[in-house]
């Protein structure tokens, strides 16, 4: 009875350590994420200030408007990663080469001669 015990002990110390560190990482994620959001701000409030100013005549500006840029630029072109953006483009191109293999493969079964695209197909 008492190895049945010991048994269930380590199992319960297994499952509390694998749920610690996943604490910590989602700690450590947060805390760079923090990192990058700040350091990404001063990066877009260094640029501005440096080149905006002089080239089109703009303000200089603090560093939560430079946040609001880099959260606005964020939102309409995407990036920074996973997730972000418009997944249009790469779609298109799996349909146009499903429809290009597609027109090769018929091309190769008629023919008899290796695939090769149709004439004017595009």
């Amino acid at each position: 009875m008492d190895s049945h015990d010991e048994v269930g002990r380590e199992i319960g110390r297994s499952i509390a350590r694998g749920i610690a560190r996943r604490i910590a990482i989602g700690i450590a994620f947060f805390i760079a994420f923090l990192i990058f959001v700040f350091l990404g701000g001063f990066v877009v409030q260094w640029l501005w200030n440096w080149l905006m100013p002089d080239i089109f005549g703009l303000r200089t500006i603090n560093w939560w408007e430079a946040f609001g840029l880099l959260a606005l630029s964020r939102i309409l072109f995407g990036g920074f990663g996973r997730g972000g953006g418009s997944h249009g483009p790469s779609r298109h191109r799996r349909e146009w080469w499903k429809k290009t293999n597609g027109e090769w493969k018929k091309t190769a079964d008629e023919t008899g001669s290796p695939a090769q695209p149709a004439a004017g197909a595009s």
